[in-house]
C-alpha cells in the first residue's frame, strides 16, 4: 500500500523495504531543511515501476514557490543520453552510421573559415577528418569541452546556428579514439550530423538544428514525456524552477534561467522535464519491449549502454575556454563511456554510489541533477535539484553517492 506523506509518496514493493526508501528519501529532505539545495524532485524506480518519488522545499527561493510534481527543472548536461537517442533513431533508420566520419555530413569540420586557419589554435597534427559519430558521442573525439567563443556567443546572445559554426572550427585536443575529454564540442556535432541526415542537408539557417530539434520532440512524445521540451513554451515559465549559484545571476544569458537560453534548444544541455518523465525515459533502458519499440530499437540501446570508448583521461593543460570541468580533477587510467551514457564501469568514488554494479548507466547535469539505472538490478534513480553542481555542494561530502547508496540500500 502506499504511504504519503507531505510532498513524499512511497509505493514500495518491488523488492524495495518501504520504511528504507522513506530513509533515502530522507537524506534529500534534510538537505533542503539544511540549506544545502533549495529544492529537489526525486523519482526511483525498478523495472521500470515507480517505487517511490518526493517533491521537496522551493522551486524558486525569491518568491518561495513550491516544489511540486509539475515543477520543470532544467536537467542540463542529463540532456546528453537523449541526444545520443536521436543520433540512434538515425542510424537505425539507414540515414548513417556510427563509424561515418562526422565531416560527411559537417564538412565545416574539415574546411576552416579564414580566421580559424590563420589561429594557432587550429594547427594540429590529429586527422579531422577521421571524428566519427562513435567518438563524439562517448567523449573520445579529440573535440575540447567547449568552443573558445562558447562564453562570447552567449552575451551576445547569438543563435544556435552560430554555435555549430564556432564548435565545427574548435581545436582536436588529442588524436581521435585515444583518450578521453568531456565535449559539448562532440555531442553538438554528433546532433548537427543527425539534423542533416534526417533533414536530407542543412536547412535555411545552414544547419541540421531544425531537423535534429523535430526529432528530438518526436522522441519525447515517444517516450511519453509530455512535460518536457528542448525549448520549452512561454505557459511553463511559472512552472520552471530557478537554479541558484550559476555565477550569472541576472544576466541576460545565465544558464536555465534567462529567455535566451531556453530559447536555444541546446543539443549538450537544454532540456527542461521532469522527474517522472525522466523514469518513462529510463523504461527505455530495462526488459520493456513496447517502450522500446516506441522509441529506440532493442539493437541501439545495446549499443548505448555497451562501452564505447575506455581511454585515459588526456592531459591537464588545456585552456580554460576549451575545459568543461575543473583543471585540477584527477587523472584517471581508464573512462568508460557508452553512446551518450557514462558507464560506472571501475570508477571509484562515482555518484551512482558503492552498491551499484559496474554496468550502471547515468548523467550529471551541471544544474545540480543526476540520473542513473543498475542494468543488474533493475534499479532507476532520478534526483533533480535547483543548485549548481559547480557551487560544491556535492564535493564538501559527496552527496549523491550517498543518496544512492541509501536507494541501493533499501532493496
Amino acid at each position: 500500500m502506499a504511504r504519503n506523506w507531505s510532498g513524499v509518496r512511497i509505493d514500495g514493493g518491488l523488492g524495495f523495504d518501504a520504511d528504507a526508501l522513506r530513509w533515502a528519501i530522507a537524506i534529500v529532505e534534510r538537505w533542503v531543511d539544511d540549506g544545502v539545495i533549495p529544492g529537489a524532485g526525486v523519482w526511483i524506480g525498478r523495472a521500470g515501476e515507480r517505487v517511490a518519488e518526493a517533491y521537496l522545499g522551493v522551486a524558486d527561493p525569491t518568491s518561495g514557490r513550491p516544489v511540486t510534481r509539475e515543477t520543470v527543472w532544467s536537467v542540463a548536461s542529463v540532456t546528453k543520453p537523449l541526444t545520443a537517442a536521436v543520433v540512434m533513431r538515425a542510424v537505425q533508420l539507414g540515414l548513417m552510421t556510427l563509424d561515418e566520419p562526422i565531416s560527411r555530413l559537417v564538412p565545416e569540420l574539415v574546411e576552416p573559415s579564414g580566421e580559424a586557419e590563420s589561429s594557432a589554435l587550429w594547427t594540429s597534427s590529429f586527422a579531422r577528418a577521421g571524428v566519427t559519430v562513435r567518438q563524439c558521442l562517448s567523449h573520445s573525439s579529440g573535440l575540447p569541452g567547449f568552443g573558445a567563443e562558447n562564453m562570447e556567443l552567449r552575451r551576445a546572445r547569438r543563435p544556435l546556428a552560430d554555435f555549430v559554426t564556432a564548435f565545427a572550427q574548435a581545436p582536436l585536443i588529442f588524436e581521435p579514439g585515444t583518450a578521453h575529454l568531456y565535449s559539448n564540442c562532440g555531442i553538438l556535432m554528433a546532433a548537427e550530423a543527425a539534423g542533416r541526415a534526417i533533414g536530407g542537408g542543412p536547412g535555411a539557417d545552414g544547419t541540421g538544428i531544425d531537423a535534429f530539434r523535430d526529432e528530438f520532440g518526436a522522441l519525447l512524445s515517444d517516450a511519453g514525456m509530455r512535460s518536457s521540451a528542448l525549448v520549452p513554451p512561454e505557459a511553463w515559465l511559472e512552472r520552471i524552477a530557478a537554479v541558484v549559484d550559476t555565477g550569472q545571476a541576472g544576466e541576460p544569458f545565465e544558464m536555465a534561467n534567462s529567455a535566451y537560453y531556453r530559447s536555444l534548444g541546446i543539443p549538450w544541455g537544454g532540456l527542461f522535464t521532469t522527474p517522472r518523465d525522466l523514469g518513462r525515459w529510463l523504461r527505455t533502458f530495462v526488459d520493456a519491449p513496447v517502450a522500446v519499440t516506441r522509441v529506440l530499437t532493442a539493437a541501439s540501446v545495446r549499443q548505448m549502454m555497451t562501452v564505447q570508448s575506455d581511454g585515459p583521461d588526456t592531459t591537464s593543460d588545456i585552456p580554460a575556454l576549451l575545459r568543461d570541468g575543473a583543471a585540477d580533477a584527477p587523472r584517471r587510467a581508464r573512462v568508460e563511456w557508452g553512446l551518450g551514457w557514462e558507464i560506472k564501469g571501475a570508477k571509484r568514488s562515482h555518484p551512482s554510489g558503492d552498491l551499484t554494479s559496474p554496468r550502471t548507466i547515468s548523467h550529471l547535469g551541471a544544474s545540480g541533477t543526476m540520473v542513473w539505472l543498475d542494468p543488474s538490478t533493475g534499479v532507476q534513480f532520478v534526483l533533480l535539484t535547483n543548485r549548481t553542481l559547480v557551487s560544491g555542494w556535492t564535493r564538501d561530502r559527496h552527496r549523491l553517492a550517498m543518496v544512492s547508496n541509501a536507494v541501493m540500500g533499501a532493496l
